[in-house]
């Protein structure tokens, strides 16, 4: 196709170390969201049993606040790996 550029064996994807960088940081929050990504879901299924059996609202607020962390770290590290892609 027009305009692609094949990269070679051997050849740097990223040239600028910063780039690198960022895209490695962009990385780390993914893999650090992936487990809550799981775990937050749950966390409010359980809030809303206990909530059904007569218990208090503690571990749905704290579902809720995880699912919230949990979708900032998401949008930031597809932030940063887009910064990092589209970086001139």
């Amino acid at each position: 196709m027009k305009g692609q550029r094949e990269i070679k064996h051997g050849e740097q994807v990223f040239d600028n170390e910063d780039t690198k960088k960022i895209f490695r940081k962009g990385m780390k929050f993914l893999a650090i969201a992936l487990p809550l990504l799981f775990t937050s879901p749950i966390v409010v299924t359980i809030g809303f049993k206990i909530i059904n059996k007569g218990g208090n609202y503690i571990v749905l607020v704290l579902g809720c606040l995880l699912t919230v962390f949990t979708i900032a770290l998401v949008t930031q590290a597809f932030r940063l790996i887009l910064k990092s892609l589209f970086n001139k």
